[in-house]
């Protein structure tokens, strides 16, 4: 019996996901993509995994450079996540906001809630994607008041009630 893909697809919609800009770079030049799927691994070492498609143009800059950044999007930052996810914006995706470097030189977004340095220690391809799982080199947290940018649906929105009552 094979699943209906389109059934899945619409499954997965429901799926609340944080949104972050996971940000490499190559010969001084710097990549990015916006991505819902992070998630932590280990805490001992400090391990994340990304699941990036093998279309992106970020993905191979990934797997050559061998680090990212994985930058946590605030609620304010439903602009940049578009910015990130449009190939037309490419050429201005880092432009109007402050970027630095951790421990690699991926770039981390100052004043996201928070950025998480990694080298990349494993590849795994898994159909249409590879997941990247990478040790964290560094951890910088941004900010105090946590809201973040959540996806659901097809559209960007926040967790605004619950991080209030934190």
């Amino acid at each position: 019996m094979s699943l209906d893909s389109n059934l899945f697809k619409r499954g997965m919609r429901r799926l609340a996901s944080g949104v972050s800009i996971i940000t490499t770079a190559e010969n001084g030049e710097r990549h990015g993509m916006a991505a819902t799927s992070v998630c932590s691994v280990s805490a001992d070492p400090p391990t994340l995994l990304v699941c990036v498609n093998r279309t992106a143009t970020t993905h191979a800059i990934i797997g050559r450079a061998g680090f990212f950044c994985v930058n946590l999007l605030a609620e304010t930052d439903d602009d940049l996540a578009r910015r990130f996810s449009s190939a037309t914006e490419r050429a201005t995706r880092f432009d109007g906001r402050e970027w630095t470097t951790l421990v690699t030189a991926a770039p981390a977004l100052i004043g996201s809630l928070a950025s998480f340095d990694c080298e990349v220690m494993q590849k795994i391809d898994v159909d249409s994607h590879t997941v990247f799982i990478g040790r964290v080199t560094a951890i910088e947290l941004w900010r105090e008041r946590i809201v973040p940018l959540v996806y659901l649906d097809g559209r960007f929105d926040t967790l605004r009630g619950a991080a209030e009552d934190a």
